[in-house]
């Protein structure tokens, strides 16, 4: 056992280590040369006026780049409209047609993320009623540019929202029963293609964990797991791989749930993880954000079957203040009592906290 433990974490090593020392320092000024010989000469121009004052934090950017024509207005971006425009991660046109409508997209501008407006598995897809035209004009894994008609409104409404994704009870599969809590499967194909596909859209540390807890068993219990992206873990805990167990237990949940049901919940609502002591608050802002411990959903529904649901996160989950939780119970007119925390429930009720090698021990 820690012979297997000590291997997954020396993996989780170099996987952080790589992207650590992988952001180039140029990718502002790469992506303006781009566009230029792209033929968006206006979008280049303003990227490059901006450089010295855009940083992105990641290895990887997307810009959406709109047409010299859609400049005709307005010949220099603002600051914060440009920042509206450029995208902290790298998404393929196959990542944006994946989310779900109404999805929230972080952008560079803090605060203010694109909507998704259209979705279609034929690959075409909107945001804030523009639409994203494919394939793009540039991708190489860490810098992908797409062309749009027209620049996004910074004060674009979002419109009312659908139920998406199907149908889930997130206060059922609360249970603490064993009985009712697993998915029996055949074989382990649909655990595969889940870490596949985790690994596709940059969370690989995320997919090796799940590798490691559950690979080969075919007693699953229902989760869902909320999965920072490789650049957001090797920014901020490059070096502290000793404490790994208690950060991936704080983003796995031990009910499946769905986005349509994370957005229905009320603002302020807690849900307890694997981590005890460890709760996950969810908040939402005056443009319907929704947020998790502070920390925006980039990729809602990244991942879902009979059992297990991923969402894809730009950062590590932190504990809020025990201030801010009591503020943010305060604030809502019913929290939802049967999600929130259970301090003093033992770790035998945890189904995952049986399983061979489990870091939920």
């Amino acid at each position: 056992m820690a012979s297997s433990l000590f291997f997954f974490f020396f993996f989780l090593s170099l996987i952080l280590l790589s992207l650590s020392s992988s952001l180039p320092s140029s990718l502002i000024l790469d992506a303006a040369e781009i566009l230029s010989s792209s033929g968006y000469q206006t979008m280049a121009l303003n990227l490059e006026l901006a450089s010295q004052t855009l940083h992105p934090l990641t290895p990887s950017l997307t810009i959406f780049a709109p047409s010299d024509l859609a400049f005709k207005k307005i010949d220099h971006l603002p600051l914060s409209l440009l920042q509206y425009h450029l995208l902290p991660h790298a998404f393929s046109l196959q990542s944006l047609s994946s989310l779900p409508f109404g999805a929230k997209i972080a952008t560079l501008l803090p605060g203010q993320p694109l909507t998704v407006t259209k979705s279609h598995s034929d690959g075409s897809v909107s945001a804030n009623n523009v639409t994203i035209e494919g394939p793009p004009v540039f991708d190489d894994g860490n810098l992908v540019i797409f062309g749009i008609e027209k620049l996004f409104d910074l004060y674009f409404q979002a419109p009312a929202s659908r139920t998406l994704g199907g149908n889930s009870n997130p206060t059922r599969c609360i249970s603490m029963t064993r009985s009712n809590d697993g998915v029996w499967f055949s074989g382990g194909s649909s655990f595969d293609e889940a870490c596949e596909t985790l690994r596709s859209k940059g969370c690989s540390v995320m997919a090796s964990f799940l590798e490691m807890q559950f690979l080969g068993l075919r007693d699953r219990p229902q989760l869902t797991v909320f999965a920072p992206v490789d650049e957001a873990m090797a920014v901020n805990h490059t070096g502290r791989l000793r404490k790994y167990s208690s950060i991936l237990r704080r983003h796995v949940v031990p009910c499946k749930i769905l986005w349509s049901d994370l957005v229905g919940l009320d603002n302020g609502t807690v849900l307890r993880t694997y981590e005890r002591g460890f709760g996950i608050n969810v908040t939402k802002s005056g443009d319907d954000e929704l947020q998790l411990n502070g920390v925006g959903v980039v990729f809602p529904e990244l991942y879902f079957n009979d059992w297990l649901v991923v969402h894809g996160l730009q950062e590590v989950l932190v504990s809020v203040s025990k201030g801010r939780e009591e503020e943010a119970k305060n604030s809502s007119s019913k929290v939802q009592e049967v999600i929130e925390p259970k301090q003093h429930v033992e770790e035998e009720e945890y189904p995952a906290s049986h399983y061979h090698f489990s870091v939920f021990h």
